[in-house]
């Protein structure tokens, strides 16, 4: 076999060893744009390092927590049908290549931002969601089954799958 030859086949098969180049990153503002199945994507901005003022839960009598100190993060907003709120924050340096779903205990009901700066202070890209309702008791299940549903499974599955999505657009990698 001629070099040339031995060229090409060698070259042809380190192309189909390596994986696929990854899509281009996209600037952080621009993901309100990113069209997932369900999801509306409600805001999409860089959060500069240092304290970050959690927002109080929308339930009344509701106080905002205590600063958290973070490192600065892409912080998306977004719902997923019917009602799941999800915030996924990614490291704007430092990625450490994977991905940490945070939640809360109980009926949950909260976007668990103490878990989210955690997460992201240690270099993870980071998802929490509310899953699908408000509040700390069960009454949004009374005459809802799909909320049920929801807060049973499904919206730990929405926020990983679109969390994950969120990721490789912003970093252009998996």
């Amino acid at each position: 076999m001629s070099t040339r030859i031995f060229a090409i086949v060698v070259g042809t098969l380190v192309a189909l060893w390596l994986p696929p180049i990854a899509a281009a990153a996209q600037p952080c503002e621009s993901l309100t744009s990113l069209k997932l199945p369900d999801t509306t994507i409600t805001a999409a901005a860089v959060v500069q390092e240092g304290p970050f003022a959690p927002p109080a839960a929308p339930v009344p009598g509701a106080r905002a927590g205590a600063p958290l100190p973070v490192p600065s993060f892409c912080r998306v907003q977004l719902t997923v049908a019917p009602q799941i709120r999800i915030e996924v924050w990614m490291p704007a340096t430092g990625w450490n290549g994977k991905f940490e779903g945070v939640g809360g205990g109980g009926f949950a009901g909260i976007i668990s931002y103490a878990a989210l700066a955690n997460a992201l202070r240690a270099g993870y890209a980071t998802a929490s969601t509310d899953t699908g309702h408000v509040g700390g008791d069960g009454s949004f299940a009374l005459g809802h089954p799909e909320l049920v549903i929801d807060f049973g499974y499904r919206a730990i599955h929405e926020m990983t799958v679109k969390g994950k999505r969120i990721v490789e657009a912003f970093y252009g990698t998996a």
